[in-house]
């Protein structure tokens, strides 16, 4: 998304990093796998938006009134018809992988369906669903809620793997408390993260739909409180002992994957 000034910013691109960081998660073998991918999006993104603002720049100086930020009337403003078929096939290509991570998913609800059959029927529809802006709008609209929903799952990610261990707290808390250590499934909640989340939706949702702050820029608020509040929580829980690690030794599968993608780079 661009800022008001036509310039990308990296903090409002919520739709896009939604959807792009599940299909990486996809992919990788190696954490640091990630850089080349992540490094080629934001690049891509950043200058991909700056020729947007340009040609935004453009429709105001044809037209000052119009103000619409509609890709396919100023791709044809400023590249006529060959502008409006490029903003097609970059419309395919964009959602190309979008479209075959939808496909698994329509995949794993029918198992029997082949994956090219699902990749095109989920295209089709799709491409229905694009010839209808009022729909499109609102989906983009909802990929944003959604984002801001989703941001304090990724501040536990992060605050569990790297901030714990440093303050002494463990990590992966659900599984280490689990009532069967024969068993992988965790049954024990986190309720530091369940009252966090809670709070920073509290705050940080009606801030995105009842007030002029742009929804966009609501996430940096969700982040923050996350991550201060997580660390809090948690370490109230466990002074107050409500919560006691009776299984600090134990290490989850996700632990365990990550010590020996570790070791392995250290032998290389």
């Amino acid at each position: 998304m661009a800022t008001s000034f036509g310039l990308p910013s990296p903090l409002v691109d919520y739709p896009h990093i939604l959807t792009e960081v599940n299909i990486i998660s996809l992919h990788l073998q190696n954490c640091n796998n990630a850089y080349l991918p992540a490094g080629g999006m934001y690049i891509g993104h950043y200058f991909a938006w700056i020729v947007a603002g340009c040609m935004y720049a453009v429709q105001l100086q044809e037209d000052p009134t119009n103000t619409s930020v509609a890709p396919g009337p100023i791709a044809q403003l400023c590249g006529g018809n060959f502008g409006l078929f490029i903003i097609i096939i970059a419309g395919w290509s964009t959602a190309n992988p979008i479209i075959y991570s939808s496909g698994l998913g329509l995949q794993h609800i029918f198992p029997s369906m082949k994956a090219w059959l699902s990749t095109i029927i989920v295209g089709l529809l799709a491409t229905a669903a694009a010839c209808f802006p009022a729909l499109t709008n609102g989906i983009m609209v909802f990929l944003t809620l959604a984002g801001i929903i989703l941001c304090p799952m990724g501040v536990f990610l992060l605050v569990d793997h790297f901030v714990f261990p440093r303050l002494g707290l463990s990590s992966e808390l659900s599984y280490n408390l689990r009532e069967d250590e024969e068993d992988d499934k965790c049954n024990v909640n986190n309720w530091p993260a369940i009252w966090t989340w809670f709070a920073a939706e509290v705050i940080s949702l009606p801030v995105a739909l009842l007030t002029p702050v742009s929804s966009y820029f609501t996430p940096i608020i969700t982040l923050c409180f996350s991550f201060v509040s997580y660390i809090g929580l948690t370490k109230l829980w466990v002074r107050k002992g409500w919560i006691v690690y009776e299984k600090d030794d134990t290490h989850s599968p996700l632990t365990s994957i990550v010590e020996e993608e570790e070791t392995l780079e250290e032998e290389v």
